[in-house]
Order: structure tokens, then C-alpha cells, then sequence
């Protein structure tokens, strides 16, 4: 399975399931779960497609999130999914967000052109990271950009223009994306921002740290420790993108600092004395933002 092939679930799809396994508190039969999800009257006629319920089910499987066992193939939410109440869908994006960026589900992304697990949409949100956040991608700039954009050994960032269709459901989903603010009439809906807000968001609401000053180049370590797929991260430079260095954010995580600023969930601060400054892309300024500290003011999954 490749995430961003028709062969997987969209997000939603996969929503539907652990919702629903979620509400039922227990162990359900897979062809219940099929006839709750999916009944006889709403399947329409056999294609050679999978249909959506069964993409979603391989699809969580792979990813970690629920398990079939027993003879039935008795579903139930695994792993992270397990504390999800089927009510709070920022809590599922962010479940999905980290099993989709799962170190171990993501070996050799720099190596080998091998798209199966997350791979494929794992490449697919690093390159997308590098880029400006204020500056919208399409179908017809990415497949420019995307050009000797990864490592050679990793194969091209989207190899049709469907896998770049599925990857608009993906990346917003995770909280590393987002449609532009305003939309051209070109016919073109399918642009993309690389605004990762909601994801450094829920990433700090972890830390469980409100109120508690950081150090900001300590808080960029924690960051793309934890999202590596942002400039810097681990899979970003797996598969050969530049990295901003280790003492500045890059745009697309600075355009998340400042805007967690303007909507007052962070606090950014600088010291004359600090030794350790985190440089901050402003296009407000001629120059960088120099940030020595962060402080965490709301803790919202949202």
C-alpha cells in the first residue's frame, strides 16, 4: 500500500472507521463494521476498485491504528488510536500525523525509490516544506519544482498528477498544509500552502509546558524531532533537502511562530545576552528575526 495511490483510503474514509470503533467501545466483526459503515443499499455496483471501507481498513492496518484478530476478523482500535474517543477529529489527525511519520515506517526514504507504507506522502510533505509559505503550489509549478528536488536514489516527489490530487487530502489533514487564503479563478482548486500551523500547534500542546519559557533553538530540536518531515527533520534530509541549519526555522515553520504570535498561543522573545538565537524568517523585515525564547501561552489540540 502507498498512501497517495487510489489503492489507499483518504483520510476521511479512515475517519469513518476508527469513528465508529471508537463509539462502539469494543471488538466489532469485520462484515458488522462493513454493513454499519457501507450497507448493501449504498455500495453501488462491483468495479474493479476496491471499495472504500476495505482501502480504509488495509490502510489503518498498515499504519498501526486498529488490528483485525480471530476468525471474524475482529476489529478494534490499536496503538495510539486506542485514545481516541471517535468525537475530537484534531486528536485523530494528530494520531494519524505521527504514525504516518513513524521513524520505523519510514527507512530508507532517501535510498530507495520504495513507495509502500508512508513513504511516498512522507517525501511528498518534506518537499512541500521547503517551500514559501505565502506563495501557493499547483499541479503545473510542483511538477517544475519538483524536478532533482530528492535525492536521485528516492525517485520523483509526485509521479502523476493523481497522487498529487490525493496528496491535497493528505497534507491539510495532517496539519502540514493548507489552501490558500484566496483562490484564483484558473479552474485550478487544487493548490496548496505549506502551512504547518495546526501541526506545531498540537506538537506544543504535547510539551505540556504553558507558561514555561524555552529555549527556541532547544524548541526547533523538539520540533522536527517530532514532525521530521520539516526542514532540518530527519526525512527531510533523508531524501537530500537542504537544511536551514541548526539556529534558524526556515519559512515555513517560522510562518507557524508568528502566527501562533499574532493568535497569541506563543511568545516569542529575544535576549541581547541569549547565546543561543533562534533566526526566525519575517517578511515584514530586511532581515531574519532574532528569537531566544518561546513560551507556550495556550495548550490547544486544535
Amino acid at each position: 500500500m502507498t498512501l497517495l495511490n487510489v489503492s489507499a483510503a483518504l483520510p476521511s474514509q479512515a475517519w469513518a472507521v476508527v469513528r465508529l470503533l471508537a463509539y462502539l467501545e469494543k471488538a466489532v466483526p469485520l462484515e458488522e463494521a462493513r454493513s454499519l459503515l457501507s450497507p448493501p443499499s449504498v455500495r453501488g455496483e462491483r468495479t474493479q476498485d476496491k471499495p472504500p471501507f476495505d482501502k480504509a481498513i488495509s490502510t489503518l492496518e498498515e499504519l498501526g491504528l486498529i488490528r483485525a484478530e480471530g476468525e471474524d476478523q475482529q476489529l478494534s482500535l490499536a496503538g495510539p488510536a486506542t485514545s481516541l474517543d471517535g468525537q475530537d477529529v484534531s486528536a485523530f489527525a494528530s494520531v494519524l500525523r505521527h504514525a504516518v511519520l513513524d521513524p520505523a515506517k519510514n527507512t530508507s526514504l532517501g535510498d530507495s525509490p520504495d513507495q509502500t507504507g508512508p513513504r511516498d506522502l512522507t517525501r511528498a510533505l518534506a518537499w512541500l516544506l521547503t517551500f514559501d509559505p505565502t506563495d501557493p503550489m499547483d499541479w503545473h509549478r510542483a511538477q517544475n519544482e519538483q524536478r532533482d528536488a530528492l535525492r536521485p536514489e528516492a525517485g520523483p516527489v509526485f509521479s502523476n498528477h493523481t497522487r498529487w490530487l490525493r496528496f491535497n487530502y493528505w497534507a491539510p489533514t495532517l496539519g502540514l498544509a493548507a489552501a490558500p487564503l484566496f483562490q484564483i479563478e484558473d479552474g485550478n482548486a487544487n493548490r496548496l500552502v505549506p502551512d504547518c500551523t495546526i501541526a506545531v500547534r498540537q506538537t506544543l500542546a504535547e510539551l505540556q509546558q504553558v507558561d514555561i519559557r524555552m529555549n527556541a533553538v532547544e524548541l526547533l530540536r523538539i520540533l522536527r524531532e517530532r514532525i521530521p518531515a520539516l526542514p532540518g527533520g530527519a526525512h527531510s534530509r533523508a531524501v537530500g533537502l537542504r537544511s536551514p541549519g541548526d539556529t534558524a526555522a526556515g519559512a515555513a515553520l517560522s510562518f507557524a511562530l508568528l502566527r501562533g504570535e499574532d493568535e497569541k498561543w506563543l511568545r516569542l522573545e529575544h535576549d541581547d545576552d541569549a547565546q543561543h538565537v533562534l533566526q526566525v524568517h519575517d517578511p515584514d523585515r530586511s532581515s531574519a528575526r532574532p528569537v531566544s525564547a518561546v513560551t507556550i501561552l495556550e495548550a490547544v489540540n486544535g
